[in-house]
């Protein structure tokens, strides 16, 4: 095969590439680039999520029913709730608990969830125990990421960057492809094997917004997520905490106190319909509106499962 050949099919490869990678972003209801379907979504979400469990039940860690019962049934509850009001409600959602000191929470594609219970530890940890809001801000904050399908968005991405290297080195004999690091990266923390996803400062900021508004609808208070976030400026951790994607500039908390007066209406009146997601900027509305600071920690919602504190009404 002729150098200007495999240029040539190289190049109508990326076009044929291109035109499958179109998509439906079930958030803000623009095109999206992604090749994956829903379906893979959730058969990739099964095997990231099996490959944790997998490495905790080697190391004999206590997961879900063999360690805190009564935290895993407020995570589903948590969990359930905020699911049934985000874009994608109908995905097989599925929340896991791990006795390990790691101080995070991850949403494998396909709504599959991890929670560590290092993110409550009184030292090193994140959020109040006793607080489903600040639970729930976390949790929002993943789900997120599952309806924004930012991780088969990013391996669309790099896949494309990979392509996209191959076809220069055919044109200049000089040169590697670029490619994109995995998704879900597997770090040894704590004598353990952790998998930890990676995400864009924009996917970041995406998924705090979103998870802003989620919450509210599902009847948790959001200014728990502006207190959360400042706090978590204020802290470092190794790569595997979730204090890693969070500068210490306090940027992010920063940029939801933009959108808190509005996600407030939503939390007081859930009927009332999410704002259009594709038109929020990424630096939020300008300055932040004054608004009633929340106390500390709020107590454990008695609210029943399958019962939001409000009467929820999603209107996407």
């Amino acid at each position: 095969m002729t150098k200007r050949l495999r240029i040539t099919l190289l190049a109508n490869l990326l076009l044929w590439a291109g035109f499958l990678g179109c998509a439906h972003d079930y958030v803000t209801g623009k095109s999206s680039y992604n090749w994956f379907k829903l379906d893979d979504d959730v058969k990739l979400g099964k095997q990231v999520l099996g490959a944790q469990l997998q490495a905790f039940e080697k190391k004999k860690v206590p997961l879900d029913e063999s360690g805190d019962k009564a935290m895993l049934q407020r995570l589903q509850t948590i969990v359930n709730r905020i699911s049934k009001v985000s874009h994608l409600p109908d995905l097989p959602y599925e929340v896991h608990l791990a006795d390990a000191p790691v101080v995070n929470a991850w949403a494998a594609p396909g709504g599959k969830i991890m929670v560590y219970s290092g993110l409550w530890d009184p030292k090193k940890g994140l959020v109040n125990q006793e607080s489903d809001d600040e639970i729930a801000a976390v949790l929002a904050h993943e789900i997120s990421h599952v309806t924004a399908r930012h991780v088969t968005e990013s391996l669309t991405k790099n896949m494309t960057i990979m392509l996209a290297g191959q076809v220069a080195a055919s044109a200049i004999t000089a040169g590697a492809s670029a490619t994109g690091g995995n998704l879900f990266g597997q770090f040894f923390s704590a004598g353990y094997n952790i998998y930890a996803p990676s995400y864009s400062r924009k996917n970041e900021h995406e998924a705090d917004r979103i998870g802003l508004f989620y919450m509210a609808k599902a009847g948790y208070d959001p200014r728990a997520a502006v207190a959360l976030w400042k706090r978590a400026a204020q802290k470092r951790g190794d790569a595997t905490s979730i204090f890693a994607s969070h500068p210490a500039s306090g940027a992010r908390a920063k940029d939801l106190e933009g959108y808190l007066p509005e996600a407030l209406e939503i939390y007081q009146d859930p009927q009332k319909p999410y704002p259009e997601f594709r038109k929020l900027s990424e630096k939020g509305k300008g300055k932040a509106q004054a608004v009633k600071a929340l106390p500390e920690s709020r107590p454990a919602s008695s609210t029943p499962a399958d019962k939001p504190q409000h009467p929820v009404k999603t209107d996407f």
